[in-house]
């Protein structure tokens, strides 16, 4: 396995993507109406001001946003600015770009990594006992539950918990909102994934020859599935890493709009709202970094979890 080859190519097809999703955000971002522009012109003609005042009122507003200039000249700017990581102040708030996202992505983090260990820890072990204890009903039972919370929409079960939860209860409990829902909210949504691979990988295994010899000398069921994870473990991690990326990107706008959490969600879909395009770019860099650091972790765990697997010829 050569590591600086991987890291190497997993950062040069990441700073392509990099180039090409920020390309696509721009474009889609100039071409689109700019409703923040329609929003401040219908305001002013309801005061009353129009004509020459009101061309002037608008002028202003697109040349303190930077958007007066050709296309390719903004275009070159802010592609600059992305690779130096220079993100600039918000066009709302006047903040400096990185530390709002920074600060975004550390109060996201406080409810989505925990999320992530429970709904591993938990969908791993009811998929291993799904798998070797096919015909008992606590497993299916189990199964179905967990199947049950993957098939219901994320808002829906949100909106049920603080509709139950709604009043004193949460009033006197801070916590309880801001912490212990979100992280449940999270880990349910990941927790129905995570059992159906686990089974589906562990149950390839679960029948195999080196099973049941070890099963013969007397194994426990821990032992057993230790050994059940070890042989699945490459696909299984594939396949869990993928599935936490896809459903929380999805989870965490549904959660922070919920719960008004002011983490990496709400900022991203508030820039977007605001027309706020330093933000929306800096956001987009984080979800892309994300995205390559995890397929580099990914790749280099092949070659630990299986020396067989050259992570280089990935």
């Amino acid at each position: 396995m050569n590591v600086v080859r991987v890291f190497l190519q997993r950062i040069a097809l990441g700073l392509v993507a990099a180039w090409g999703v920020l390309t696509a955000v721009f474009v889609g971002f100039t071409m689109t109406d700019d409703w923040v522009k329609q929003g401040l012109e219908g305001q002013l003609r309801w005061v009353g001001i129009t004509g020459e005042e009101l061309e002037a009122r608008l002028d202003a507003y697109l040349a303190d946003r930077g958007l007066d200039r050709p296309i390719w000249e903004q275009y070159l700017d802010w592609m600059g600015d992305m690779v130096t990581l220079s993100w600039g102040e918000s066009l709302v708030t006047g903040e400096p770009v990185m530390g709002l996202v920074a600060d975004a992505v550390l109060r996201t983090g406080m409810y989505v990594v925990p999320a992530i260990v429970l709904g591993l820890s938990i969908g791993m072990m009811v998929g291993l006992y799904v798998a070797l204890n096919p015909e008992s009903r606590i497993a299916n039972g189990g199964r179905g539950t967990t199947y049950l919370l993957f098939a219901l929409p994320s808002f829906w079960i949100g909106g049920m918990f603080v509709s139950l939860l709604e009043g004193d209860v949460i009033s006197r409990s801070p916590v309880l909102f801001d912490h212990a829902l979100p992280i449940g909210l999270a880990t349910a949504a990941l927790l129905g994934g995570y059992v159906s691979y686990t089974r589906a990988y562990a149950i390839d295994h679960a029948s195999a020859d080196f099973v049941s010899l070890v099963k013969a000398k007397g194994a426990g069921p821990v032992l057993v599935a230790k050994h059940v994870v070890r042989n699945a473990a490459v696909p299984l991690f594939s396949m869990l890493f993928t599935e936490a990326l896809a459903l929380l990107v999805l989870a965490v706008f549904v959660i922070e709009v919920l719960f008004a959490i002011d983490g990496f969600g709400l900022l991203f879909l508030e820039a977007i709202q605001n027309r706020d395009l330093p933000v929306l770019l800096g956001s987009t860099i984080v979800i892309i970094g994300f995205g390559v650091v995890g397929n580099i972790i990914q790749d280099l765990s092949y070659s630990y979890l299986d020396p067989r697997v050259d992570a280089g010829s990935r």
